[in-house]
């Protein structure tokens, strides 16, 4: 979109601009691997320093932790938070975050660099403690950010403070999953994340009080320069409030010389400085929402406006409006494609919520700065608790009209660079006045990335989806119905997080986002093979988001949050209740049989588990292709099973219990027969899963073994007669080009 008025920019700007966007790919794409290498493996001690925290639940925090060579990671530990800048002795071992484990997702190490993150901690423990060096210049953001974090935390109750403090300085609190969600829905997720918006109302509010109190145009813009930068190193100098500080930087500096400051020149140079600095950014999906959102208000705002002065609408409504149309035409698809929403009301919703940000930003300052004074920081609290619970109203408000909720399967990225190259020929049209036809090609532009021609399977597909130490596995049918059996999850062990589970945030972060992005919007059936938090835990936020025609259950009776918050989103949400027994069958309109063989009456009791041996057990039929999937069976399970007399034979075996040591007996494995053998199992997980016994086992009886902590997701297709697998980790690979999956599914 920056090419729609490139005459305006200077040539040697344009050239630069080029050279350094070339760079910026050359280096991602071919020089990827300058980064850190995996450590090898070994647990050690470190002296490290604690940068920053934030509670995530089951009694763990998770902690920012700064290494004695400079660079920085997360570990989860156990307790009350450290002090920001506390010095501890650990005991644990480093390990690089992961690359794309399943199909489509983008990798959490591109994620985590985005927040200066280098290394996962894992297996951490404190072994001793030292208080902070006061004399550390480098902590003093992160305490003055941890002072106001627990000020407003004091001051305000939730979600209202996390709404505040994500607003103020990007904190990454802990919202209701229907909140984040509905600031989703709306497009005003954006207000939660440090960028453009705030960096720009602190320039703003900085300028207005150094010009009212005599200081000249170029001394205040030179200072909010300043500020702009203080600011972006108070909320943790990641990566889109650095991009908005160097964007700011240029139009200060344009203001400062008394030029027009919202100019492309500003926007290219801002550019290649970015580019130039940080060459792995252009991978990522901010750097391009950041600069497709400046170029459509530059390419759009005004003909917007302008088109609705036939209105009759005042001036000011007619700019903020055309802002917020010109934002949503430059940045919908690419926010369809990382975030897998698209946001129709979200022009009107940040009509009515950004102006009132901006005062809230202003008004936590000031409650922040009165805190030495109690009387008035609570008059200042009180005012702005009225703002923020405006903000929470329109956005429950706007999340309720219909059609806000929009799924939306991510365009592939072709579609996207011709949407762009549409943005570009409708400015054109625009500024030679043809505004039918710039409206027919942004039109057509738009079908394409909702609407893009796919190339349709008509094979039997089950993929089991890399969630760590936990099991989700997805049923898809030739013509293309959807079965999820469990959704990921963790055992839940301690005290939850605002009436949340833990267990609920693989289902969120993982599992929904997988199914959207394979072009499912609703399920037929979910089933829960027993109610664990390792396999019930994404229930409740899968039918929250897509729904399902039916919930299979073992009918096990069970405390865990996560499994009674599924129940209740099937109540609520009317989807019927269904007890499958051993003898029951399902047979789909497209060839394909669910047969079940498990739990029977009565259930099996003084076992190990009796949850973990009722669990569901069924065998999927397509054709001459059988797979037999187990739950978290054990040995009691698999002896009932071999004395039922049942066929057990299958070509494809989900392993029970993630491959402990309590199943897959010698007589359970010849009575299958498996070719292929499929462990659900996180990496480097505490109960030594998949037992060596299992394992070897597994060996004799002739059967390949296939495990999400080594291979990601796995991909069993067959058309009823042949069957392919398919892992998401290559045998020796390290790290995918930090390109590959980036806007769109493979």
């Amino acid at each position: 979109m920056l090419a729609a008025t490139a005459r305006n920019v200077p040539v040697a700007l344009r050239i630069g601009f080029l050279l350094a966007m070339l760079t910026g790919v050359v280096d991602v794409d071919v020089f990827g691997s300058h980064e850190p290498r995996q450590p090898d493996g070994h647990i050690r001690r470190e002296v490290v320093t604690v940068t920053d925290e934030r509670p995530s639940g089951d009694g763990l925090v998770t902690t920012t932790l700064r290494f004695g060579d400079g660079t920085f990671g997360s570990a989860e530990l156990r307790g009350p938070p450290e002090a920001i800048g506390a010095r501890l002795l650990v005991r644990g071992k480093r390990v690089l975050f992961d690359g794309v484990r399943n199909p489509g997702e983008p990798a959490a190490r591109e994620l985590a660099a985005e927040r200066g993150l280098t290394w996962r901690f894992v297996r951490a423990s404190v072994l001793a403690r030292q208080p902070p060096d006061d004399r550390d210049v480098t902590l003093y953001c992160a305490r003055a950010r941890a002072w106001a974090s627990a000020r407003v935390h004091e001051s305000f109750p939730e979600p209202e403070a996390t709404i505040l403090a994500g607003a103020m300085w990007g904190e990454r609190g802990t919202l209701a999953p229907d909140l984040r969600q509905e600031f989703q829905d709306t497009g005003t997720v954006h207000v939660l994340v440090t960028a453009g918006l705030h960096l720009g109302v602190v320039a703003a509010l900085t300028i207005a009080l150094l010009e009212f109190s005599g200081c000249g145009r170029i001394g205040a813009s030179l200072a909010a320069i300043a500020v702009v930068w203080l600011y972006a190193a108070l909320s943790g100098e990641h990566l889109p409030s650095v991009r908005a500080a160097v964007m700011l930087t240029f139009a200060l500096v344009a203001r400062a010389a008394g030029r027009e400051p919202t100019s492309w020149n500003a926007l290219g140079a801002a550019a290649v400085v970015i580019v130039a600095m940080r060459p792995h950014s252009i991978a990522s999906v901010s750097f391009w929402l950041s600069f497709s959102c400046v170029a459509a208000i530059f390419a759009f705002a005004r003909p917007l406006a302008d088109a609705l002065e036939e209105l009759g609408a005042p001036r000011i409504v007619r700019e903020m409006l055309g802002v917020a149309l010109a934002t949503q035409l430059g940045t919908w698809p690419l926010t369809a494609a990382a975030f897998l929403t698209i946001a129709p009301y979200a022009p009107f919703a940040n009509l009515l919520v950004v102006p009132v940000v901006g005062v809230a930003m202003i008004g936590g300052l000031l409650t922040l700065a009165l805190a030495p004074v109690p009387p008035l920081a609570a008059l200042a609290a009180n005012v702005e608790l009225s703002l923020v619970d405006w903000i929470v109203a329109v956005v429950r408000f706007v999340a309720s009209l219909p059609g806000a909720h929009v799924i939306a399967t991510p365009p592939p990225l072709w579609t996207l660079v011709t949407y762009d190259l549409a943005l570009v020929a409708a400015a054109a049209a625009l500024h030679h006045g043809r505004v039918r036809t710039a409206s027919i090609v942004v039109a057509l532009a738009s079908a394409l990335c909702m609407w893009p021609p796919r190339t349709p399977s008509h094979d039997l597909t089950i993929t089991a989806i890399d969630v760590g130490q936990a099991d989700a596995l997805l049923i898809r049918t030739p013509r293309g119905h959807a079965y999820l059996v469990d959704a990921g999850g963790r055992l839940e062990r301690g005290p939850q997080l605002a009436g949340a589970s833990s267990a609920e945030a693989v289902g969120e972060r993982v599992v929904v986002p997988f199914l959207i992005r394979q072009g499912i919007h609703h399920l037929d059936a979910v089933l829960v093979s027993h109610p664990h938090g390792d396999h019930a835990g994404g229930i409740a936020p899968v039918l929250r988001t897509l729904g399902a025609n039916g919930f299979a259950d073992s009918g096990q009776s069970y405390p865990g949050h996560a499994y009674h918050d599924a129940l209740d989103v099937a109540a609520a949400t009317h989807v019927p209740m269904l007890e499958p027994r051993g003898g029951d069958v399902w047979r789909t309109d497209d060839g394909v049989t669910f047969r079940f063989y498990g739990p029977t009456l009565p259930y099996i009791t003084g076992s190990r588990s009796d949850i973990n041996s009722n669990s569901l057990v069924f065998r999927l039929e397509y054709g001459r292709f059988t797979m037999l999937f187990t739950g978290d069976a054990g040995a009691e399970t698999e002896q009932r099973l071999l004395a039922s007399g049942r066929d057990l034979h299958a070509d494809v075996l989900k392993v029970g219990h993630h491959g402990s040591a309590y199943g897959s007996t010698p007589d359970f494995l010849a009575a299958v027969r498996p070719r292929d053998a499929i462990i659900s199992v996180g990496v480097d997980n505490l109960f030594g899963h998949p037992a060596s016994n299992t394992l070897e086992n597994l060996r004799v009886a002739g059967a390949t073994v296939y495990r999400t902590d080594l291979d990601g997701a796995i991909v069993v297709s067959t058309d009823g007669t042949r069957r392919r697998i398919r892992r998401s980790i290559d045998a020796g690979q390290t790290t995918p080009s930090p390109l590959s999956g980036i806007l769109s599914p493979r």
